[in-house]
């Protein structure tokens, strides 16, 4: 009896049974719950092609953990208990999802590649391929996801099997944004999907693939599929929406119909979080029937809503910012929506980039517009007398504390808060707006009536104290309110003799010192517009690619300032602007740049457009010439090496290259001349190019020739100085007639490229002692006397098969400026040996 019970235990029937609704089932039932979780959890974007299938989101995996752990466990028994089960190669199959799911991409490609070797059954076999391909696909690998694709073709799929293949290649192509491959992959699948769900959005994705391609007809009877039956409510929601969007409505019958739908639309209480799309829709209905003031209109609304979405929100800043830029070409509104565009749209949305890249274009053209509305309305009050200046001020100041009470009260009527960015599109989208909040006025305009308006109630006042006091509030009421007459309290006060209140003398206080009073001040305003003039020119042409509007702000830029320091790459702006389309026009600044810049890169291109390419020929020249006379400046003939560089100073002008032969044509005149001619020459190098390495190094030989230096050691007691606060070199004494500098140099600069890349030492050569045939190499610079011992004790160990035993003075250390510039002065080396010993040993 027991052999029995232990056989029956055994046998393939109960192993099966057990497998399969002891493990299998629950496992399976787990997963695929964690798969509708991801269905149910993800976001699908209807303003783009919707996605075949959902991305996997790893919190929704994290919040799935203990569903994933149970069915790993359930799936992992089966295969250890049941072995002998027919539905082993299942339960590897769900272990694979689930490791695809947790995104272990190698195991789960491990595991489906061994189903698919392993197992007998061709079901599980093309069900793991299938997995197979798609693991491949979400781990990047599209060229292994495309190869599997080759082992699928060669199964004959089961029905089930085929429409999953046919989705995931769907998928593939939709990933790859082969549009026209992905609509053909559904198109041979829609009809066979059993699914309800995924066979409307299949058949919505081949509407809006239809839509795209221009196919109305076909896109209206894709989304008439797709709301056949019951599909989910926000597919049969968004479908409504694009069978509206794809009507040809031209006339208002037409219009009026279709805003019975949106109407109907709206006061479906299922419709509240879909208030938003609906006002998107109706605003791009009115977009494309070119009616954009309604079109912006129902834009705002939708970003009003309570509870709007943001991508939505978005897309209807950006539509309305596309409208302000390309319709009525209002670049500061524009900028604003574009703004809160980006604030709003999620990054995942096409051509996101390209609207961030506008966003900033249009953010610095605005910058510009606002320096040149200020300074010029600034510039402009500073040319009015005291008296039109405090009245226009006091103006400015009644408008402002009567638009803020109007704001007050207006928030205090609306006892809600809303959005900011739609608050400042919605105060009529005034371009006058300051980008930082502050004052001043953006044109003349205005000054100017301020100005009429001042003469016109008070007539040409002489300049005088207290010469309103009186009436000032009246006037102040007056003007508020044109058309109303103040009630008796408010003329009471008015008459009053009270000054005015010490905030608002402090803010007119504040206003009066933004005003540019002193011409240096004026200069200063006048110089940044010129600057925003010349930046607006470069935005318009290269940013926005506005070539009109780009010439227009050159040519304001030229005729109001024109001497500006921008004049020479204005000219040449305008020149390149006009050189296709208006030759003569062209000609004209390129001969104006010619006769005025003769000596700039720019005219002596115009001149010879090979002028750079010959300019590098004559460098290059150059450069031969200066090899042949360093040469002989380290072989000690000097004199051939002063004839050489002569020769070249003479024949070579306009080279990039005469710095360095200039440098050494100074440094020769320590050996062909005396030391006095040699100081002068350094000192003019340095004045005639003051900065750079060669300068510095410049700088460096004339430490060493100090006179007052010279006078110091030229005492027999004079001491090493020990200020090591100083920057620091490392030196290196040799014997040329042991040592060849260039072979000692080599080893310093590849020590130094491995060691020091990004330091930029330099390494200089001095001669040390012609008649003791020594010389002195250094590197610098050191900013600290640490840094320097650093340096040369790691230098010393790459030195070492370079020190020759016959060479006696083959020294390396540290040393500071001033007792370099002593040393090479006294010659005093073994001195300075036992001060280095003392004092960085």
């Amino acid at each position: 009896m027991p052999v029995f019970v232990l056989m029956a235990c055994n046998s393939k029937g109960y192993q099966n049974l057990n497998a399969r609704y002891n493990g299998y089932f629950y496992a399976n039932q787990y997963v695929n719950e964690v798969y509708q979780a991801i269905e149910d959890q993800y976001e699908y974007n209807f303003n783009d092609v919707l996605k075949v299938f959902p991305e996997i989101d790893s919190s929704t995996i994290q919040a799935n953990e203990e569903k994933l752990d149970d069915a790993f466990k359930k799936s992992s028994q089966v295969i250890e208990w049941y072995s002998g089960s027919d539905w082993v190669d299942d339960n590897y199959i769900v272990i694979g999802k689930i490791r695809y799911l947790r995104a272990q991409f190698q195991f789960a490609r491990e595991t489906f590649q061994y189903v698919y070797q392993n197992s007998q059954d061709d079901n599980a076999k093309q069900q793991a391929l299938i997995l197979l391909m798609r693991t491949y696909m979400d781990n990047g690998d599209f060229d292994r996801a495309v190869e599997v694709t080759d082992y699928i073709k060669r199964e004959e799929l089961t029905a089930e099997n085929e429409i999953a293949y046919k989705l995931q290649l769907a998928y593939l192509h939709q990933v790859q944004s082969d549009n026209e491959a992905l609509r053909d992959a559904l198109d041979d699948v829609h009809l066979d999907i059993k699914d309800r769900d995924l066979k409307a959005r299949v058949n919505f994705i081949l509407g809006q693939l239809a839509e795209k391609s221009g196919d109305i007809n076909l896109a209206m009877a894709y989304y008439d599929e797709a709301i056949k039956g019951t599909p989910p409510y926000e597919l049969l929601f968004h479908t409504q929406i694009k069978k509206l969007g794809v009507q040809d409505i031209r006339t208002d019958a037409q219009a009026e119909k279709a805003y019975k739908t949106f109407d109907k639309l709206l006061k479906d209480g299922k419709n509240f979080e879909y208030q938003d799309k609906i006002y998107y829709a109706m605003g791009q209905m009115e977009q494309k029937r070119g009616r954009y003031k309604e079109a912006i209109a129902h834009y705002k609304t939708g970003t009003q809503v309570e509870q709007p979405n943001q991508r939505t929100q978005g897309l209807s800043y950006l539509r309305i910012a596309e409208i302000y830029y390309s319709y009525y070409e209002q670049y500061q509104n524009a900028s604003i929506y574009y703004d809160s565009t980006v604030m709003k749209l999620p990054k995942d949305e096409e051509n996101y980039e390209a609207i961030a890249k506008r966003q900033e274009v249009l953010k610095d053209l605005v910058v510009q517009l606002n320096v040149i509305d200020e300074k010029d309305s600034l510039l402009s009050l500073a040319e009015m007398n005291p008296v039109s200046l405090d009245a226009y001020l006091d103006k400015y100041l009644d408008e402002k504390e009567a638009a803020e009470k109007a704001a007050e009260a207006k928030e205090r009527a609306k006892n809600k808060s809303s959005f900011a960015g739609a608050n400042i599109a919605q105060s009529g989208d005034a371009l006058n707006a300051s980008a930082d909040g502050s004052w001043y006025f953006y044109n003349d305009a205005a000054i100017s009536q301020g100005q009429q308006e001042f003469q016109r109630a008070w007539g040409n006042r002489p300049l005088e104290d207290n010469w309103r006091r009186s009436q000032k509030a009246v006037i102040g009421i007056a003007s508020a309110q044109p058309d109303e007459s103040p009630d008796d309290e408010a003329v009471e006060a008015a008459i009053t003799d009270e000054p005015a209140a010490p905030d608002r003398a402090d803010e007119k206080a504040k206003l009066l010192a933004t005003i540019p009073q002193t011409e240096a001040a004026k200069t200063e305003a006048r110089q940044a517009v010129a600057t925003a003039y010349f930046e607006l020119g470069r935005i318009y042409r290269f940013g926005l690619e506005r070539l009109d509007l780009s010439e227009e702000s050159y040519k304001t830029l030229l005729s109001k300032f024109p001497e500006t320091e921008h004049r020479l790459d204005a000219l040449y702006a305008l020149y390149t602007l006009n050189e296709t389309s208006d030759v003569t026009t062209a000609n004209n600044y390129k001969n104006t740049i010619i006769a005025d810049y003769p000596d700039s890169l720019i005219a002596k291109l115009l001149i010879n457009p090979n002028y750079l390419l010959e300019k590098e020929q004559r460098n290059m020249e150059l450069q031969r010439v200066y090899a042949e006379a360093y040469d002989a400046y380290e072989a000690g003939n000097y004199i051939v090496a002063d004839q050489k560089i002569r020769s070249a100073l003479n024949d070579f002008e306009d080279v990039d290259f005469l710095p360095t032969v200039e440098l050494l044509a100074a440094m020769l005149k320590s050996h062909t001349e005396n030391m006095f001619a040699y100081e002068k020459a350094l000192n003019d190098y340095t004045e005639k190019y003051p900065e750079g390495q060669l300068h510095d190094y410049a700088k460096t030989l004339l430490a060493a020739i100090n006179p007052a230096k010279e006078d110091i050691v030229r005492s027999p007691d004079f001491e090493f100085s020990e200020d090591f606060r100083q920057q620091h070199l490392v030196a290196i004494t040799f014997e040329t007639a042991n040592n060849k500098q260039a072979d000692i140099k080599a080893v310093i600069n590849a020590f130094n490229q491995e060691n020091f890349a990004g330091e930029r030492l330099n390494i200089g050569y001095l001669e040390f002692n012609k008649e003791a045939d020594t010389g002195i190499l250094f590197i610098s610079p050191f900013k600290t006397k640490p840094a320097a011992q650093t340096y040369n004790l790691l230098l010393e160990k790459a030195l070492v098969d370079q020190k020759p035993q016959t060479d006696t003075i083959f020294h390396n250390f540290a040393i500071s400026q001033d007792n370099f510039s002593m040393l090479f002065q006294s010659k005093a080396l073994e001195k300075y040996l036992q001060f280095n010993k003392r004092f960085y040993q």
